[in-house]
Formats: structure tokens, C-alpha cells, sequence
């Protein structure tokens, strides 16, 4: 009776003895190699092109927004060696233990009539049979698990395998810009998919009384592009008698009218207003104009403006000042 409580106190001690100094199995060195490309960042601008040079001669601007990054760009080559292990969990050894005493005789035996039969039995199978056996026996030592494995840094070299720079010139496109002049009086304009936008002056005109010098301004990301352009003399005196005109048709001239807009327009005024426009150079200006305005008029409206532009076109008809129209206005 004593000795069977000697023997359980044995098996208790030898496994609080495991519990405290059992270690990991290890099962492997793993080595990885992979590529790692750095990019790191060098310069971020805007360009802003338009073909106009540094002074605008006619009304419309076309404008081409591009963002240009450059980039130094270093490939790696990142060797790392791994330690793989099985950790160790002392409850395991409750049943690996058992399993290795019975598996232990086996192993023997299988190395054995390997032996007789010249190395017949693979290797691979006689020595993994013989490592599993004793991991089993042995108390501070798991049995190899590729299912519950872990991974540790041995360590770890980078080596320098190509550097370069890299430009990327791309279109800024679907985004805002925006067009300054006078008094810092602002228009949004929005770029195409090529990075492209046409600023017309006489939208420009019906929000500002001064479009000396004009600025474009353009963004990305924390990144901001600016150009100044000079208005010549002649196009500011243009620009000048066609805002008092654009200015009575501010929600025409920004495609913002309805029909209930076009309702209170005097016809034969509206007629003479856009003949004066095409004589002025803003021929392009004054067809939009008119175009907007027949969408959003009835049918009878529509003859009856008609009617008043062939009357502003006949060579007998007469000539309206600016001067009187602005006159008009304000009274």
C-alpha cells in the first residue's frame, strides 16, 4: 500500500517538476526571404498650364492642371530566420507520457529491423517514430505538434538590392479649381477627366468689376498650385460693357435660370442684349445665352423671342447704346 502512494507521490512530483521546467520543442529553422519596396516621397507640385502665356488676349482661358510626384523608391531583400518550436503545456504530459512508454518499444524494434534489412525503411519514418517516442517520455518535453507550432525571430538581415527615382505626372482631374480676381472675387470651376477646364471671363465679369490680373488656384492633398495672368487692356474694356450686360442674366450666364426666371425677361430687350455681346467678340457667350433661355420657355415664347433676334439682326435696326442699357437699369 505504501509503495503504490510512493509511486503516486513520484508521478505528482515528477509533474510539478515538469510544470516549472518543461520547454519548448523545438521543431525547426524556418528562413524567409521576401522583397520589401520603400517609397519615400521627394517633392509633390502643381502645375497649372494655360494657352494664354502670361497675358489673356481672348475671353475664354483653357486651362491644364497636372500633379507631379516624385518618389526615391529602394528595394530590399529581407532574409529572416525563424526558431519554430512546439511550447511546451504541462497537462499534455498526462497522456504523452503514457503514449511514450508504450510507443518507445516500438520505435526500438522498427530501428532495429531497419537495420537488418540494410536501411529498407525510410529514415524519415525510423527517426520521426524514435523522436516522437522520447519527446513522450520525456517529462519536460512535449510531443511535436506542427499544428500548434510558434514562431520566434532568430534574425533578421535587409540588404540593398536597387534604388531609383520615380516621376508621376498625372491630370488633377474631377476636381475644383478655383479662378481670383478683383477684390479676391472667387469662381469654382470643375476639371474634366483630362485635368482640363475652359474659364470663361464672362462668367468671371458677372461676379467681379475688376479682372485686371486674374489668379488660378488649384489643390492636392496638402499641395497647392498658382498662376497669375495679365488681362490686356482692349479684352478688360470688352469685358467691362459686357458685364452690364451678363450681370441682368446672372442666372443664365451660370446656367442656374428656370422658367420662371425667363418669364420676367423683356424679350426685345434680352435680343439687343445678346447682338450687343456678339459685336463686343463674345459671340460663343451670347449663343449660350440664347440657347439656355429657349429651353426654358413655351412654345409661344420661344416664336416671340425668335421673332425679336431677327428684328436685332435686320440692318435697319436700332442701336442701343450700353451706355443707355446701364442707364435703364438703374432706373
Amino acid at each position: 500500500m505504501m509503495s503504490i502512494k510512493k509511486c503516486l507521490l513520484a508521478v505528482v512530483v515528477v509533474n510539478l517538476c515538469a510544470y516549472s521546467f518543461g520547454c519548448a520543442n523545438h521543431v525547426k529553422v524556418d528562413t524567409i526571404v521576401e522583397a520589401n519596396v520603400v517609397r519615400t516621397k521627394l517633392s509633390h507640385t502643381i502645375d497649372i498650364e494655360t494657352n494664354t502665356g502670361s497675358l489673356v488676349t481672348s475671353p475664354v482661358i483653357n486651362a491644364s492642371v497636372q500633379e507631379n510626384k516624385a518618389f526615391k523608391v529602394a528595394t530590399y531583400e529581407l532574409k529572416t530566420d525563424y526558431d519554430v518550436v512546439t511550447p511546451y503545456q504541462g497537462a499534455r504530459e498526462l497522456y504523452e507520457f503514457p503514449v511514450g512508454v508504450a510507443a518507445l518499444p516500438v520505435a526500438v524494434v522498427v530501428n532495429m529491423t531497419d537495420f537488418l534489412l540494410f536501411g529498407l525503411v525510410p529514415n524519415k519514418f525510423t527517426d520521426s517514430l524514435l523522436d516522437w517516442s522520447f519527446a513522450g517520455v520525456n517529462p519536460f518535453l512535449n510531443i511535436e505538434s506542427e499544428e500548434r507550432t510558434e514562431r520566434t525571430v532568430l534574425k533578421s538581415d535587409k540588404k540593398l538590392l536597387d534604388e531609383k527615382e520615380e516621376h508621376i505626372k498625372k491630370p488633377l482631374f474631377n476636381q475644383e479649381i478655383i479662378v481670383v480676381a478683383g477684390d479676391d472675387d472667387r469662381m469654382k470651376i470643375t476639371l474634366d477627366q483630362n485635368g482640363k477646364a475652359e474659364i470663361s471671363l464672362i462668367k468671371l465679369s458677372s461676379v467681379s468689376n475688376n479682372i485686371d490680373r486674374i489668379k488660378i488656384l488649384a489643390q492636392a492633398e496638402d499641395v497647392f498650385g498658382e498662376k497669375e495672368i495679365d488681362v490686356s487692356r482692349q479684352l478688360r474694356n470688352q469685358l467691362e460693357q459686357a458685364s452690364v450686360i451678363t450681370k441682368k442674366y446672372t442666372t443664365l450666364v451660370f446656367n442656374e435660370a428656370n422658367p420662371q426666371d425667363v418669364e420676367k425677361v423683356d424679350l426685345t430687350v434680352l435680343s439687343r442684349d445678346l447682338m450687343s455681346l456678339s459685336k463686343l467678340g463674345f459671340e460663343a457667350d451670347s449663343l449660350r445665352i440664347e440657347k439656355k433661355a429657349m429651353s426654358l420657355m413655351s412654345e409661344t415664347k420661344k416664336k416671340t423671342f425668335k421673332a425679336e433676334i431677327d428684328k436685332a439682326l435686320a440692318p435697319d435696326a436700332p442701336a442701343v447704346t450700353l451706355t443707355t442699357e446701364k442707364t435703364a437699369d438703374s432706373n
